[in-house]
């Protein structure tokens, strides 16, 4: 139920965005030409996987969208390029082996026509790769800063999805510190949801969803 719920919300943050980020009337080609293509949203698959995240983000996502797939295995970086290669996804994916910690260094480094994209949604599985190495899992010490990088860089109307697995030692805690850091953002600027099951004891898994709220426009 988490999973589609996240989906709901980054599905949400796509048409808002995609809305927002589109300047060119609808008056045929000659408007077209005169005002410039707007350019396409920016995805953030920070934890890839085995890359079923990516996929349902190129596939919601309008056309021209731009996806950055990150994870520090390779084997799932593997995994997600042979995926969207096989979804016909392989043009508007960059598949990187790198850690979601990188994610400020990877902004940073795209050219200045991608920088100009508007971050539409980042997402995070945070614990450790189904069917992979147990005991290689996501920390706060790799987990906040790359949420950090994605706060900062996100478009109003944005989502950030985060998708915290706990059963595992050292699960819950790197939940709580990504919910503390998240329960801290100004209201004004951010909407914040956390969601759990209510009548378990223990449950091993919860989600963190994050809206950057739309600019409001002064009224006259």
């Amino acid at each position: 139920m988490l999973e589609h719920l996240a989906h709901a919300a980054l599905e949400r943050a796509l048409v808002t965005c995609a809305a927002d980020a589109s300047s060119v009337p609808h008056g045929g080609q000659g408007a077209q030409a005169a005002v410039g293509a707007a350019p396409g949203l920016l995805l953030v698959d920070a934890t890839a996987g085995n890359g079923h995240d990516s996929l349902f983000l190129l596939g919601a996502a309008p056309c021209n969208a731009l996806l950055l797939a990150m994870d520090v295995q390779a084997q799932a970086v593997a995994a997600t390029g042979a995926l969207l290669a096989a979804h016909g996804f392989a043009h508007a994916a960059r598949v990187l082996h790198t850690g979601h910690e990188c994610l400020a260094d990877v902004l940073a480094a795209l050219a200045p026509e991608d920088r100009q994209r508007p971050l539409a949604c980042v997402v995070f599985n945070l614990g450790w790769l189904p069917g992979g190495n147990k005991d290689l899992v996501t920390t706060p010490a790799t987990s906040l800063p790359a949420l950090e990088a994605a706060l900062e860089a996100l478009a109003p109307g944005g989502c950030i999805s985060l998708h915290c697995y706990t059963g595992h030692e050292g699960g819950a805690e790197e939940a709580a510190a990504l919910e503390a850091w998240v329960r801290s953002l100004p209201p004004r600027r951010w909407r914040v949801l956390a969601l759990a099951d209510a009548n378990r004891e223990r449950a091993a898994e919860s989600l963190l969803l994050v809206e950057r709220l739309p600019v409001r426009k002064n009224r006259a």
